[in-house]
């Protein structure tokens, strides 16, 4: 016998161990039961028309999410019956085990692998790519001799960003008609060279309105707009305004906790004040809210407040002071090399950060979510393993006659041995094909329809979604390799029985 004869030989063997002995209706009929209840729920939610008065008792969440549930369990059931209507009961569970395993690790790994892209993308879009500031954060007295030398960095590195000064300070914000206060930082920056996409996220007002003050209207009670008519000669006039206060843009969670809206003036207050005989007494500006911004994500909107670079100077009485210099580069793949290059220019006088190293615990922790989720979802894949092994135990004990007579027939341990083997290979295949299958349609679902989620409880309107193909083969090598040791310990005790203690067992 060649070695492709062998092979066609052990491979129809071991598919005969695990087909099907009788068919399972009852598994086809509860498939078709969820399916209709599934149906009926999307109905009731208005998927397929408008509901019923006596229907209209369940709430529309209920009935949607109902709907996705029941239909999920009854594709499931009907994949299981199809299975089952080639496999036996055992060998069915064993590939339902991998394909759920599979399916579920890719549906979770790529949802995770989506959070964090969108984090990304949100902390990408509203912090600097590079940072250059001095060491415990030392403001920056000679500036000029140290933004030639960036400068000349950035043309030796071929790097094209824009480069712009900031200063930053942590101040108090204070509502002038609520006893509300708020700590932030408040951050000077170039509104006509921005390193950051904070018009992206401005949710009232724009940038502009730091440069033209006069633009935002007044909000406050004692400022009234329109024009007064005397009772004499019949003139008009329009009463003098009071003078444009500088204005300054805070978040929209720091709005409502201090009961401002656009137009409103604030007080900031600086802990660092002037000395007087009686003590130090902080430093006051009133500024006027030109605008409101929102990310969702709350380490940045309870966090910063911005005016003008000329503003923040003015009120830390620092005019030829920086904290430092913010870059934006066009192209996000030189941001390390751009980093690297600038802190072998300037030295151990300056600390040059990214969004990465100033991320980097956020990031640290998502890796290592990531990597614990991978662990514990590939425990569902191992008792997949394990039913595998109880199955094929099972096949030897009641097939043991059957490889006796193999083996007098002059099959070798290794052709024992390889049928089942090949058991589990079959098993471990189908289940990982069909479990692939499944869980990227699940994701190109949720990418192209999506989970609708709350905006106002989540960072998201839906839940995003990113396929790895590092994932992808990480599941199916983890996949194959557990279905594979599972054959192990059962095909060596097939292989070692021997052809006269197997006809005798029998006996």
């Amino acid at each position: 016998m060649n070695a492709n004869s062998a092979g066609a030989f052990e491979s129809t063997i071991a598919f005969r161990y695990l087909r099907a002995d009788r068919s399972h209706w009852f598994v086809v009929l509860m498939s078709a039961a969820l399916l209709a209840l599934g149906a009926a729920l999307f109905y009731c939610a208005g998927s397929f028309g408008s509901r019923p008065d006596f229907l209209k008792i369940l709430p529309h969440g209920t009935c949607y999410y109902g709907g996705l549930i029941s239909v999920a369990l009854g594709v499931g059931v009907l994949l299981f019956a199809l299975i089952l209507a080639v496999f036996n009961v055992y060998s069915t569970i064993s590939i339902f085990g991998v394909f759920l395993g599979t399916a579920t690790m890719v549906v979770v790994l790529s949802v995770l692998g989506g959070l964090e892209g969108e984090q990304t993308r949100q902390i990408v879009s509203f912090s600097p790519h590079v940072v250059i500031t001095r060491p415990n954060d030392e403001r920056i007295t000679q500036a000029t001799p140290v933004a030639e030398k960036i400068n000349s960095a950035l043309k030796g590195l071929r790097v094209e960003a824009v480069i712009a000064p900031y200063i930053e300070e942590e101040v108090l914000l204070k509502a002038v008609a609520y006893e509300a206060s708020q700590g932030v930082l408040l951050r000077g920056l170039d509104p006509s060279h921005p390193t950051f996409d904070l018009e992206r996220h401005m949710k009232q007002g724009t940038l502009r309105n730091l440069v033209s003050e006069a633009a935002v209207k007044w909000l406050d009670a004692q400022v009234v707009y329109g024009t007064y008519t005397t009772t004499g000669d019949g003139y008009s006039f329009v009463p003098p305004w009071p003078s444009d206060l500088p204005g300054i843009i805070i978040s929209t969670e720091q709005a409502r906790t201090l009961g401002l809206s656009l137009g409103h003036t604030v007080d900031v207050i600086s802990p660092r004040g002037t000395m007087t005989p009686t003590g130090p007494v902080p430093k006051l500006i009133r500024f006027r809210v030109a605008g409101l911004y929102g990310t969702k994500y709350f380490k940045y909107d309870l966090r910063y407040a911005f005016t003008t670079l000329e503003h923040a100077r003015k009120f830390s009485a620092r005019n030829d002071q920086l904290t430092g210099w913010e870059l934006r580069l066009q192209h996000l793949d030189e941001i390390d090399r751009t980093a690297d290059g600038l802190s072998d220019v300037l030295g151990k006088d300056f600390v040059v950060g990214t969004w990465k190293t100033q991320n980097r615990a956020l990031f640290s922790a998502m890796k290592l979510e990531k990597v614990v989720m991978f662990i514990i979802l590939v425990v569902i894949i191992l008792v997949a393993a394990f039913s595998i092994t109880a199955n094929l135990i099972m096949v030897v004990i009641d097939k043991q006659s059957e490889i006796s007579i193999l083996k007098a027939l002059g099959a070798t341990n290794r052709s024992i041995r390889s049928i089942f083997m090949l058991q589990g290979v079959f098993i471990g295949v189908l289940g990982l094909v069909l479990g692939m299958l499944a869980g990227l349609g699940v994701c190109a679902y949720m990418a192209n329809v999506g989970i609708r989620m709350s905006e106002n409880i989540f960072m998201f309107a839906r839940i995003p979604v990113s396929v790895s193909v590092f994932d992808v083969v990480s599941i199916s090598l983890s996949s194959l390799m557990l279905s594979l040791l599972a054959t192990l310990y059962p095909a060596h005790k097939a292989a070692v029985i021997s052809p006269i203690e197997g006809l005798t067992a029998e006996d």
